[in-house]
């Protein structure tokens, strides 16, 4: 009878923690917490007013803008960290635009290289923002900053602009996530501020605003390479 009771209690035991740790990482009240530094590369499609301290788009995303706008393609890549207390940023970060107006590449350009803004080859930026993560999604705000060894041919030094991704991660036991392999999005449904910096005394800045779709691809790094 003793050993029936006691072995009815390390099953009970046995039983209960095991119970506790399925609800918790099935829990949506449970937060979860993803940790590492990712490698990525994200590639983009925009469209961006031409005007700028003007509205560009409605909130139905029709252009106001009376000057139009462009359409443009990136690429990015560098490291996305994130810090398992719902901080993220991109380090070592490069990016870089091709214009798809083939209409505006005649002399005189109103874009004098067709590469970035005329900001010329791929520039680096960092991003820093927050990141959560609820029923197995993700969500992460960054704002980024791109910037230049030297002025361009408009004065510009580089701009700032923000990235709004969302995707799907696993949900692993006591709210822990450590996947592999993340793919963030960034679905265009939101007009994003950019702004622009120019090198002067004090330095002044023109606002732009653009709409984009994102595709982010990423891939843990070992910890061992971190």
């Amino acid at each position: 009878m003793r050993r029936i009771l006691w072995g009815c209690a390390v099953l009970g035991g046995l039983i209960l923690p095991m119970s506790l740790l399925g609800q918790r990482g099935a829990s949506a009240n449970t937060p979860a917490i993803l940790r590492g530094r990712y490698v990525f590369t994200l590639t983009e499609k925009c469209v961006h007013q031409l005007g700028a301290n003007v509205p560009g788009f409605d909130s139905n995303f029709k252009l106001v803008d009376p000057a139009g706008a462009e359409t443009y393609s990136g690429a990015s890549d560098g490291f996305m960290v994130f810090d398992g207390q719902g901080g993220v940023r991109v380090e070592s970060g490069r990016a870089t635009n091709i214009m798809n107006a083939p209409n505006r590449l005649t002399p005189p350009l109103a874009t004098p290289v067709p590469l970035g803004f005329g900001l010329g080859p791929a520039l680096p930026f960092t991003c820093s923002g927050n990141y959560t993560v609820s029923q197995g999604k993700i969500s992460a705000q960054l704002t980024c900053d791109a910037s230049l060894k030297l002025p361009n041919v408009f004065n510009s030094t580089g701009f700032r602009s923000t990235f709004s991704l969302e995707g799907a991660v696993p949900r692993l036991g006591l709210g822990l996530l450590t996947p592999d392999h993340l793919l963030l999005t960034d679905i265009g449904n939101t007009v994003q501020p950019v702004t622009i910096f120019f090198a002067t005394s004090p330095v002044t800045t023109a606002m732009q605003q653009r709409i984009c779709t994102r595709s982010t691809n990423l891939v843990l790094v070992p910890s061992s390479e971190n």
